[in-house]
Parts: C-alpha cells; sequence; structure tokens
C-alpha cells in the first residue's frame, strides 16, 4: 500500500468525524484541495462543494474531483457566496495567512463557518524521530534501488527521492513554512492557531483533537492497526486537531 493510499484512509476517518459539524446541504469550499478525495467525501454526503488549489500543488496529478486552480491570493467566488470552508492541513503552509483569512470572510454568508484541519505540535515531534528512522531504513534500501528501482522510476529519480528522504532524517527541516522544523512545535500549538485566528477576524466555536496518532513519514503504515494508532493518541499525542471558527463581530 502507498503512503498516499494509507494517508487517504487516515482522511477518510478524520472526515467521518467532522462530517457533522457542517451545515447540511451546504456550500462549501474546499481551500487546498489536494487530490480531491475530501471533496468527493462531502459531495457524497449531499453538500456543494467547490474545490481550489494551486496548480503548482503536489498531488496535481492525482485529483479525482474536479478542483479549480487558484492564485494563491484571490479566492475565484463572490462575495458571501458559500456556507462553510473546509482545510485539511492546509493553512500551516500558507506564507500570507492574513490575505488568505481576510478572503474566508470575505466569501462566507454571515452565518458561514470554516472548519480547519491542523497537525499539532505532537504531530511535529514524533515526526522528528520518525523521520531518523526512515532515513536509516531509505539508506538501507538504496542500493537496492540502484539495482533495480521502483516501478515507474529511472534509477536516478529513485536515487533522488531516497537522499531527499534520507536528508529530511537528518536535517530537521520545516514542514509549513518556516525552513526548519523546530519553531512548529510552537507554531503548530493550539494556542497558536487560536491566536492566529483570533488576530485576523475570526472566534474559535469549538477544538478538540481528532484522536489518531501518526507521523509525517509513516514508516510502518498499515502495519499499525488503526485501532492501536486510536489508542497511542492518548498517551502520544492526535496529529490533528480541529477548529470550528465563525468571522467576529
Amino acid at each position: 500500500m502507498s503512503d498516499l493510499t494509507y494517508l487517504n484512509q487516515l482522511r477518510v476517518l478524520e472526515m467521518e468525524q467532522l462530517v457533522a459539524l457542517l451545515p447540511r446541504g451546504g456550500r462549501v469550499l474546499e481551500f487546498g484541495a489536494g487530490t480531491g478525495q475530501q471533496a468527493r467525501f462531502l459531495a457524497d454526503h449531499g453538500f456543494d462543494v467547490v474545490a481550489i488549489d494551486m496548480a503548482s500543488s503536489t498531488y496535481a496529478s492525482h485529483r479525482s474531483f474536479p478542483i479549480q486552480d487558484y492564485d494563491g491570493r484571490h479566492i475565484p467566488l463572490e462575495d458571501q457566496s458559500v456556507d462553510a470552508i473546509f482545510s485539511s492541513n492546509v493553512l500551516e503552509h500558507v506564507e500570507d495567512i492574513r490575505t488568505v483569512l481576510a478572503e474566508f470572510r470575505r466569501v462566507l454568508r454571515p452565518e458561514g463557518i470554516g472548519l480547519h484541519v491542523m497537525p499539532t505540535t505532537a504531530w511535529r515531534f514524533w515526526t522528528f524521530f520518525t523521520a531518523m528512522a526512515d532515513a536509516a531504513i531509505t539508506a538501507a534500501r538504496l542500493p537496492i534501488h540502484l539495482a533495480r528501482p521502483p516501478s515507474g522510476m529511472t534509477r536516478g529519480q529513485a536515487f533522488n527521492a531516497d537522499v531527499r528522504r534520507i536528508a529530511r532524517g537528518v536535517i530537521p527541516s520545516g514542514h509549513g513554512t518556516s525552513p526548519e522544523g523546530i519553531s512548529e512545535l510552537w507554531t503548530f500549538s493550539a494556542r497558536s492557531w487560536r491566536r492566529t485566528f483570533a488576530k485576523n477576524g475570526f472566534e474559535i466555536a469549538e477544538d478538540r483533537p481528532l484522536g489518531m496518532w501518526y507521523t509525517g513519514t509513516l514508516v510502518v503504515g498499515d502495519l499499525l492497526p488503526l485501532s492501536i494508532r486510536r489508542g497511542l493518541s492518548n498517551f502520544l499525542g492526535s496529529a490533528t486537531h480541529y477548529y470550528l471558527m465563525r468571522p467576529s463581530v
């Protein structure tokens, strides 16, 4: 099973917890829709979904739902035209968060809501350690890939991909907008995100962990049952946290 396939399974489990928080049958903008899998989930549950993402998105070649290209600043929708805005593990990548949140306020209807899923400090912390393990596994696997590259890859592509994975385990690079990952132990915290939303015109109605432990490397993937991942989140922390919010008056 590929990392993307397993990650999609985890995202579906999160969506099953979140869907009841959205206005039934409303018009939902998914911001940063990636593959479109979550937009498809929402459409299948009766929502009128508009999905947007950057043309340069990592997942642009894996899209499974109609997604409009977005220029990174201006959301291509009319004022007060959606009942909810949803995003999943996206806002931490936004350089100009002030502009994006202002756009959210513009396109939301007066009683509209935002529902945003974000990686946590726990996710950041444990990803540091699993990245080290992943680097060791990748280094051991490198000679095999050079002798027999994975399906669909040239020897050079396999080498470059493995070297990048090894580097991520040696150098704690940032996941979001930070070039390094250490500061994300603070910026990914619930307290930091509450402050950011409040400063940009939103009040938090509810925020909670989603109760699933995993890391950015998915080293053991589906070898670790989802039931165990749920249990581990009680001790190691949830990988994601959701924020349900409304524009401040």
